[in-house]
């Protein structure tokens, strides 16, 4: 008999989809759409590899890997050097258009 995921393994993966929804929101303020999809991959590419893998512990240890490399860069996003008017409006994104599912099934 298989073993499917255990409810542990359903918390982790809504802690990555958190985690990377609050990375889509902190590149709002990238003024240039092709910069933000690029920063936006580099983020998913982490999360990819991850789609099939079960191991909790790898599943925890690039979790935090994420949150870590999103803190690095927060602070590198909001020096971009926008005016005040342009900080609220955010970029449309430039790309191909996935879902956070099709990102972790």
């Amino acid at each position: 008999m298989l073993k499917g995921p255990s409810l542990q393994h359903f918390i982790v993966r809504a802690e990555m989809i958190q985690a990377y929804r609050s990375a889509v929101r902190a590149t709002r303020p990238l003024p240039d759409p092709n910069t933000r999809r690029e920063t936006l991959d580099f983020l998913r590419a982490d999360l990819e590899r991850l789609r099939g893998e079960y191991d909790l512990n790898k599943l925890k240890s690039n979790l935090s890997h994420f949150n870590r490399t999103l803190k690095q860069m927060l602070p590198s996003i909001g020096l971009n050097g926008l005016t005040s008017d342009e900080a609220g409006k955010g970029t449309r994104l430039i790309g191909q258009k996935r879902t956070v599912k099709d990102l972790l099934s």
